[in-house]
């Protein structure tokens, strides 16, 4: 678990830069790394999803659920003009994490 959590930690800086056209798989990623964080477990993007999802607020909650449905093929990846909303999720989950790490 040492080595998983020195993986998130190195890694969260190139994985939030490489969000442009990925949204879907960093946002997924981000709740994934939160979840393993903070409880040493280890599932799919959208396990991840369903266990962050209700400690969300609302907004970053409802982005949440669509980046999880357009893992699971029932959600087309649309994400022009949901600039701001994405970036404040992105900062939310990493906020997270890096709590979870202690950092």
């Amino acid at each position: 678990m040492t080595d998983i959590r020195r993986a998130i930690k190195e890694s969260l800086p190139g994985l939030i830069a490489s969000i442009e056209g990925d949204e879907r798989n960093v946002i997924l990623t981000l709740a994934r790394m939160w979840l393993t964080s903070s409880s040493g477990r280890i599932c799919s993007k959208d396990q991840a999803a369903e266990w962050a999802i209700p400690k969300l607020a609302k907004e970053h909650a409802t982005l949440l659920e669509k980046a999880k449905k357009a893992y699971l093929g029932d959600y087309d990846d649309k994400w022009e003009g949901m600039e701001t909303e994405i970036i404040e999720l992105v900062n939310y989950l990493k906020r997270s994490i890096e709590s979870s790490l202690n950092i």
